[in-house]
């Protein structure tokens, strides 16, 4: 542990002493943004309904309004909801642009599927492998949704952080 000449701990000296680097997750900032599950949950209400007010958004996503504020704001600053009318001290809220994520698909099967998926085929040993690069955010969203049901089928205790965004799936044959 590395503590300071006043005796304070500080967790990030130890990295920086070993010469790492500390970054940031980058990505797709609308697919980083809906990763969170707080802000998904926000998004998907709204798309389902016409309208809502904070107060029905924060009965629907159960979370204290300040943290609502906090996630609406973000939505808001890449254009996926908006605050449209003002009635009184109630704040009317809706989805401005519609992003088709698994979710919606399946509340609206007549929304467009447009998979961006690419196959690619290899030899790994003495086992086939089949790499999947997944293109879009929506691809991307449903691959760790399959990964997470799959380990949860398996018994497999899997816990992905919010903001992992899976960008390829690689599936190997058995040995041959």
């Amino acid at each position: 542990m590395i503590f300071d000449t006043h005796g304070i701990f500080k967790p990030y000296e130890h990295a920086l002493w070993l010469g790492e680097v500390m970054g940031r997750v980058r990505g797709d900032p609308i697919t980083t943004a809906l990763a969170h599950p707080t802000r998904r949950q926000a998004y998907i209400a709204l798309c389902t309904v016409d309208e809502m007010s904070t107060v029905q958004l924060q009965e629907a996503v159960g979370v204290d309004r300040y943290n609502l504020y906090h996630h609406l704001k973000k939505l808001a600053s890449l254009n996926l909801v908006e605050n449209h009318r003002d009635e009184g001290r109630a704040r009317w809220w809706r989805a401005a642009d519609r992003i088709d994520l698994p979710e919606l698909l399946q509340v609206n099967p007549g929304a467009a599927a447009q998979s961006t998926v690419t196959l690619l085929h290899s030899e790994v040993g003495d086992r086939a492998a089949i790499t999947l690069h997944l293109a879009n955010a929506r691809d991307q969203i449903g691959a760790k949704q399959f990964i997470q049901e799959l380990a949860q089928l398996y018994g497999i205790e899997l816990e992905l952080p919010w903001n992992f965004i899976p960008d390829e799936l690689v599936l190997y044959s058995k040995e041959r």
